[in-house]
């Protein structure tokens, strides 16, 4: 799947919570946005798809092996 980046401006209450997800979770913060938006998405589009999320970790190396 290819991603695009963009910018968003979150409050710090925001941050702080992702920050900690993000480590419970092992995710990257990027990946727990994308998951809440394709929710977000889905709420009232029936139509609406999300990808299937690859199993991904903060440290994961992106280069192939």
């Amino acid at each position: 799947m290819r991603k695009e980046r963009t910018n968003i401006y979150i409050t710090e209450r925001q941050k702080k919570q992702l920050e900690k997800r993000s480590i419970e979770e092992d995710l990257p913060m990027a990946e727990i946005i994308r998951r809440a938006l394709d929710t977000y998405l889905a709420w009232d589009d029936p139509t609406y798809q999300p990808m299937p999320p690859k199993p991904q970790t903060r440290n994961g190396d992106s280069s192939p092996p």
